[in-house]
């Protein structure tokens, strides 16, 4: 029997690890697209992904791996950001789009999994002639009064004519952009992920697609396997019985001589048991000096006692997912992590049926 979880940015409350997540669906069901902006420099316009004919929607889906669910955030004192958690940077005044982020922003709710979230649709493009810079949009709210922030960035550029990106996309059961496989009527049995090209923000044809499953500290390849997963093409689709926990997916894209990568995550909230990271420090925001180290503990999701007889191994990856094979729970130091520009840990837990 195994399972496994990634840390990554989380908040404490009495033992439960709160992982800060940030949802995407499009309001007319679109796939193929991505929140990227790029900005044609000669037409002075956007030409992918133009928000006034595809507007995308955002919302906040924090995960608690006590619960083993994703939690909705309550409503008081929530907020949205726009670059900056600051007043001036704050979108909403009681509860409404101020007047100067009218022409960009939306308030709606989303709704997944038979939850209702807080959502914020984006209306108009980011972009702009003057403004070619990354831009960030900020939830923040709160949880038994643990404070939640979740981030989204949307990465502009002026148009490359030979700039190539790997763009995946998820499709749940219950509908687009959810990646986490739960029970129930209004769950998902189901996601698919779906791989395309894109040169400028279009999709553009590849020579081939190949999908990988991060195990063991490495990269391993994937081919169908019934009930479990399947692979065709630009597609990957995983049944719950084929995620322990919460992995990590990449697909390798292969375009005349160059490959091309693109990662995805899947979570599954039906398993009976689930990981306590158990870090040594409450943020991942890891200072100068400081050693980060791992004491994970597996617990009984109906019980909420801890399981014993578990066997942990540690795997770790970069931004970009690539491995990293240097890196072990006892040298998680502040220089080691910058080295890498953050790192995601991957914690397996591993027992023997009985």
């Amino acid at each position: 029997m195994n399972i496994s979880a990634i840390d990554h940015l989380y908040g404490y409350n009495d033992g439960d690890t709160l992982i800060p997540d940030m949802g995407v669906v499009w309001a007319n069901g679109e796939t193929g697209y991505g929140v990227q902006q790029y900005w044609d420099p000669t037409n002075k316009k956007v030409i992918a992904t133009d928000f006034t004919k595809h507007p995308c929607i955002f919302f906040p889906k924090p995960y608690s791996s006590k619960s083993g669910d994703i939690i909705v955030p309550e409503s008081a004192g929530q907020q949205w950001y726009f670059n900056a958690i600051t007043d001036e940077g704050g979108i909403l005044s009681d509860g409404k789009v101020k007047d100067k982020y009218k022409a960009l922003f939306e308030v709606t709710t989303v709704t997944q999994n038979g939850k209702t979230f807080p959502a914020l649709k984006i209306i108009g493009n980011l972009a702009t002639e003057a403004d070619h810079t990354d831009k960030t949009i900020y939830y923040q709210g709160a949880y038994k009064k643990l404070t939640i922030t979740c981030s989204k960035t949307i990465p502009i550029q002026e148009s490359i004519g030979d700039t190539k990106k790997v763009l995946i996309s998820c499709e749940g059961q219950d509908g687009s952009g959810d990646n986490v496989l739960s029970s129930g009527n209004t769950g998902n049995d189901w996601v698919k992920f779906t791989a395309a090209l894109q040169q400028a923000g279009e999709t553009i044809t590849a020579d081939s697609y190949t999908w990988q499953r991060f195990s063991a500290g490495a990269w391993k390849n994937m081919s169908t396997i019934k009930d479990i997963q399947e692979v065709s093409g630009n597609t990957l689709k995983l049944y719950s019985s084929g995620v322990e926990g919460t992995e990590l997916f990449r697909c390798l894209v292969k375009s005349g001589d160059q490959t091309y990568i693109g990662t995805a995550e899947a979570t599954d909230i039906k398993d009976p048991y689930y990981i306590e990271v158990g870090r040594n420090i409450p943020s991942q925001a890891v200072n100068v000096g400081e050693t980060v180290k791992y004491s994970p503990k597996v617990y009984d999701r109906s019980s909420g006692k801890e399981s014993t007889g578990w066997t942990f191994t540690y795997s770790f990856t970069d931004n970009g997912g690539n491995a990293i094979t240097d890196l072990t729970n006892d040298n998680l130091t502040y220089d080691n992590i910058t080295k890498y520009g953050g790192v995601a840990t991957r914690i397996e837990a591993s027992k023997a049926s009985a």
